[in-house]
């Protein structure tokens, strides 16, 4: 049988051991705060995408009419194209933020060129 100053020490030296491990690992906090590289590449390939496919409507609306609104559609464009590539989030969360926002901006952007696009060709 073993003494109970025995299983004091034990119990003693496990607790301690318990509280060393458990503060050596990556918190959740950390966990969380780990930027999903994989799902930012994904994402900005496909925002690539359609950013090439605005340039191409654009450039074909250059030579309307209405120069002065095709300016305005591409300086929004060339402002989202710098806001993608300076994008330096490190969460989850801040990425989730800007993908909502960006998603937004950009469905704003493709509404002006078909608008445009439409008013061009009745003219």
């Amino acid at each position: 049988m073993i003494k109970l100053s025995t299983f004091k020490h034990i119990a003693a030296i496990g607790i301690i051991g318990a509280m060393i491990f458990a503060g050596c690992g990556i918190t959740v906090r950390e966990q969380h705060a780990r930027p999903n590289r994989g799902y930012y590449q994904h994402n900005s390939r496909q925002y690539d995408y359609r950013i090439q496919n605005n340039e191409r409507r654009i450039a074909n609306l250059r030579n309307s009419q209405h120069r002065d609104e095709v300016i305005v559609i591409e300086v929004r464009h060339n402002n989202m194209k710098k806001k993608l590539r300076e994008y330096k989030g490190t969460t989850r969360h801040e990425w989730d933020s800007f993908k909502r926002e960006f998603n937004h901006d950009m469905k704003e952007l493709d509404k002006s060129l078909k608008g445009f696009s439409k008013r061009n060709k009745r003219r």
